[in-house]
């Protein structure tokens, strides 16, 4: 479940008694829309309130990211304010939390139109009403600032970097191949969220692979230290094609100039040097980018261990 609203401290049940609970609980559990559906009907035939139907529904479209839908969910939200009763609530505290989504809501539909003015208003709003939302409202802001920032970027692919396994210097023109695109992985071997998404990082290098679209690694640190640790890593990687793995420039760096700020991240770069996308790989709009330079290219599923 993402982060944006923190559960309640101990889950309210409405109706009571146990099937209510199974009722509520099944509501926050849906995995696709179609489960969503069949948990609304069940959850309305049993009298459930309104008012956590609707939380269900917008924490199962934040979860789905699509921000589209949680945007157009607003006018109904904010019907549902006048009417709003904390003992009703699954998992809002205090009614501010709730008046907060609204505004987070509101925020959405300004920036879908290029409302900036009203995207700063309502973000400021939201923030307000519930600080401790702040992990969900940021990435909007940064995601905004990020994107404009690499709007009129332009990467030279007549830049060379240090290949880890020779310590050569290649092009990224080179890594580029007959490949019209060139996919960049920004890790590091100190970084457990990059070591958490490598079977997502090597799922994703099959499938494009597949589709001939070349990746490159680029370890953020250039030092010695980092580069001993980044061999032992890569090492131990299963064999077969996983892209080319290279050194980021202790000038001139490249993670910076892409504003890369957490790790790992994926940029998808053209050769002319424009930037399509960039940012952690968990986004959605990563695979809207890569699937509009190949519509074949599909997202793999990976399983996570028990």
């Amino acid at each position: 479940m993402t982060g944006l609203v923190p559960l309640h401290g101990s889950a309210q049940e409405s109706p009571p008694g146990k099937d209510a609970e199974k009722i509520i609980q099944a509501l926050f559990e849906c995995e696709d829309e179609k489960a969503l559906k069949e948990a609304i009907t069940s959850a309305q035939e049993a009298g459930t309130p309104r008012q956590a139907i609707l939380e269900a529904r917008f924490l199962f479209l934040v979860d789905q990211e699509d921000f589209a839908a949680v945007a157009a969910l607003g006018p109904v939200l904010k019907e549902q304010k006048a009417s709003f009763r904390i003992d009703d609530s699954v998992i809002f505290s205090v009614q501010e939390e709730f008046f907060s989504i609204i505004e987070y809501c509101y925020a959405l539909g300004a920036l879908e139109k290029g409302d900036l003015t009203r995207f700063k208003h309502h973000i400021t709003e939201a923030f307000w009403l519930s600080p401790r939302q702040a992990t969900a409202f940021a990435p909007h802001i940064d995601r905004l600032r990020r994107d404009q920032a690499l709007a009129g970027t332009k990467i030279d692919f007549n830049r060379r970097f240090t290949r880890q396994r020779d310590g050569k210097e290649v092009a990224l023109r080179a890594l580029a191949k007959q490949s019209e695109y060139l996919v960049i992985h920004f890790w590091s071997p100190w970084s457990n969220e990059s070591k958490a998404h490598l079977p997502d990082f090597l799922a994703m290098v099959k499938e494009l692979n597949t589709h001939k679209i070349p990746v490159a690694s680029i370890l953020i640190e250039p030092g010695n230290e980092a580069l001993t640790e980044a061999n032992k890593f890569r090492a131990a990687l299963p064999s077969g094609e996983i892209g080319d793995w290279i050194v980021d420039n202790l000038q001139a760096s490249l993670a910076r100039k892409l504003r890369v700020l957490e790790l790992p991240t994926i940029t998808v770069l053209k050769i002319d040097g424009s930037v399509l996308f960039s940012g952690h790989p968990s986004e959605k709009q990563l695979w809207s980018a890569l699937q509009e330079i190949d519509p074949k290219l599909k997202r793999p599923r990976v399983v996570s261990a028990p």
